[in-house]
């Protein structure tokens, strides 16, 4: 397991009054006796690792002087110690917005070194980075900012291809999805399509039916059973009036045979005469 080497920040109250700058148009109450007490309070608590109590000591400190550097420094320490890398990484911020051109370059490397710890313990690598690179900028033989670099990159490298991983993962997660989706989308189309030709092989004079055109063919009829349907003449009344009707004929003839032989007769009588 890797471990980040951090540096030790030592505290430091000078034994002689810091000058103030006050800022412009703002006039500023400070209270030197009383900041230097508390840093004192707050240096005593950091020692014992009573990290609360040394913040709280500290915000003394900078409420009696607003523009003490070293209050706010160490108000970061404090934070960062208790593990609340957010709040101290925004308190090291400050100190790095509020650079001058006259700042010592040790102190200033600091702040920023101290930023780059901060952020790395959140996991923000790639701004954890930047700030190692202001510290070496400021003091380019802080060896130990130079292995918190190198660490920090190492660390950004691993995250971006863990990152990577990810991506191709979900990726590859979405186009089996997908291929699934699609296959399941075949499978109901075949299934479908399987019940259609089922249906028209299972139903054929149904569909018939259903189509005007057949409405005439043969196989639409009904069948003939021998038994007579509805308004019909069965087949044994049409063979007996058949058969009426042939002797009736027969009879007509016989008629119009004997008539003729009648007359034929007649006709033989007359000649005679």
């Amino acid at each position: 397991m890797v471990v980040m080497k951090r540096k030790i920040c030592y505290l430091f109250i000078g034994a002689a009054l810091c000058m103030i700058t006050p800022m412009e148009g703002i006039a500023q109450n400070v209270d030197s006796k009383t900041e230097r007490r508390m840093l004192r309070t707050g240096n005593e608590d950091y020692e014992k690792e009573k990290y609360t109590e040394a913040e709280v000591n500290y915000r003394r400190a900078l409420d009696a002087d607003p523009s003490s550097k070293m209050a706010a420094y160490n108000i970061g320490n404090a934070l960062f110690r208790q593990g609340k890398y957010d709040e101290a990484a925004r308190q090291y911020g400050d100190l790095t917005d509020k650079e001058r051109p006259d700042d010592g370059k040790v102190e200033s490397a600091g702040n920023w070194y101290n930023l780059g710890n901060s952020l790395y313990m959140q996991g923000k690598y790639a701004e954890s980075i930047e700030a190692y690179k202001n510290s070496l900028r400021r003091n380019p033989d802080d060896h130990e900012a130079r292995y918190n670099l190198r660490m920090a990159q190492l660390k950004l490298q691993q995250q971006q291809q863990q990152q990577q991983n990810q991506d191709n993962q979900q990726q590859n997660q979405n186009n089996q999805q997908q291929q699934q989706n699609q296959q399941n989308q075949n499978n109901q189309q075949n299934r479908d399509n399987d019940k259609d030709k089922e249906k028209q092989q299972n139903s054929p004079q149904e569909q018939q039916n259903q189509n005007p055109q057949n409405s005439g063919r043969q196989e639409d009829r009904p069948a003939d059973n021998g038994q007579p349907q509805p308004g019909e003449m069965s087949r044994e009344n049409a063979q007996q009036i058949l058969d009426a009707m042939q002797q009736d004929e027969k009879a007509t003839q016989e008629k119009v045979q004997k008539a003729l032989l009648e007359q034929r007769k007649k006709r033989k009588t007359d000649k005679e005469w």
